[in-house]
């Protein structure tokens, strides 16, 4: 690796926010090239910081492989976000690359407009069924992968919550307690809602998280209030972004149609000695 290769992905995995604003400022052929430098655990961030219409942009140059490895070092919600804004083709090339557990995630949030909640849900999360006791969560919670939020949601055969429990609660109950006997109320929000509504549901004043559940009640995921707000923001300058791209492109026609106007009006109104 050269030295100007070094310096990069030093400024890349120092500062992810400034570089990602940086490169988006950049030809997206350039600014790949930069990424192209460093490896997935590096450049990963810095994805996480960009309008994930600039992200994909990248990806699209990218073999399905690298791009796979890439949204594997993301959030699901920010891979989720760029997924969403590939080509037909390429997006079926990277989620053929992706592993079996990240398919069935993405498809789900790709299901969703992404202006709405049910697109920016964490769908891998622990929850618990209702017919089993303190000792059996203790041991499902032990022994799983998935992360387990500060309530832990508990629910039915038919995926419907009963409500939540916290971790701590269940440590302190002897191990033959049902868990359906030590619940707390756990309200949802719905996935077809949209973002800014959400926003000001009430559910914010209890907790910092809420389960998200599909229109057969069923439950989907969690979103906290800063995943949130974070995906309010971003959907919101993706549109003022594309707002001013639009702008700018009939600024431009107009301009072009200007010009030509005013040389039609020359062609016509020059001298005949001229012509």
């Amino acid at each position: 690796m050269s030295g100007q290769e070094q310096l990069a992905g030093a400024f890349l995995s120092l500062h992810s926010a400034h570089a990602a604003r940086l490169l988006e400022a950049m030809p997206v052929e350039q600014a790949n090239a930069v990424i192209a430098t460093v490896d997935p655990p590096t450049a990963a961030p810095v994805f996480a910081h960009m309008l994930p219409t600039y992200a994909a942009q990248c990806i699209e140059l990218q073999l399905p492989a690298d791009g796979a490895l890439l949204l594997e070092r993301l959030g699901t919600q920010e891979a989720a976000a760029i997924l969403r804004h590939l080509g037909r083709e390429k997006r079926a090339a990277v989620l053929d690359a992706l592993g079996p557990q990240w398919v069935l995630a993405f498809k789900l949030l790709l299901s969703y407009p992404s202006n709405t909640v049910g697109a920016w849900v964490e769908p891998r999360v622990l929850t618990l069924p209702d017919d089993c006791n303190a000792g059996e969560a203790r041991e499902r919670i032990a022994s799983s992968a998935l992360p387990a939020q500060a309530r832990i949601y508990v629910l039915d055969r038919s995926r419907r919550i009963r409500g939540a429990i916290r971790g701590l609660s269940l440590l302190q109950v002897p191990s033959r307690r049902a868990l359906t006997a030590m619940l707390e109320p756990a309200e949802a929000l719905w996935a077809r809602e949209p973002l800014g509504t959400a926003q000001e549901h009430g559910v914010w004043e209890r907790n910092t998280e809420a389960p998200v559940i599909n229109r057969e009640e069923e439950f989907i995921g969690v979103i906290s209030y800063t995943d949130l707000r974070k995906a309010h923001r971003q959907a919101t300058r993706s549109v003022e972004s594309n707002g001013r791209r639009d702008l700018a492109e009939v600024t431009e026609l107009i301009a072009i149609g200007g010009r030509s106007l005013w040389q039609s009006l020359g062609d016509l109104i020059r001298p005949e000695r001229d012509r």
